[in-house]
């Protein structure tokens, strides 16, 4: 049986936009702090962490979060939402990191 094996790619401000905006809906994710991502990579000890390296251009102020695999892809899936990017329902959906961009693969 065929099957289809998408990615929908992020940049930093994209990734950043959706951390923020899902977010502001939960009460136990913190937020990110104003400012753009420096970088993101996968957590050393746990593979299912993800940093969040946030830097703030114009006071200097540097912050590090971590959010699991399964809260990214929840930001990213709303974004695409945002953005009229469909995505099938019964889809598997992870996310992968690179050094400049956040993909999130859909595979049906």
């Amino acid at each position: 049986m065929p099957r289809e094996d998408r990615r929908v790619i992020f940049d930093m401000s994209e990734t950043y936009q959706a951390i923020y905006k899902l977010s502001m809906k939960s009460d136990d994710t913190p937020s990110p702090s104003p400012g753009i991502i420096k970088k993101i990579e996968e957590d050393g000890l746990d593979a299912n962490k993800i940093n969040v390296y946030i830097e703030n251009p114009q006071t200097g102020d540097k912050s590090m979060l971590t959010y699991s695999r399964d809260f990214m892809a929840a930001a990213l899936m709303m974004f695409c939402r945002g953005c009229g990017i469909p995505l099938p329902r019964k889809a598997s959906k992870t996310v992968m990191i690179d050094p400049d961009r956040v993909v999130l693969r859909v595979m049906v």
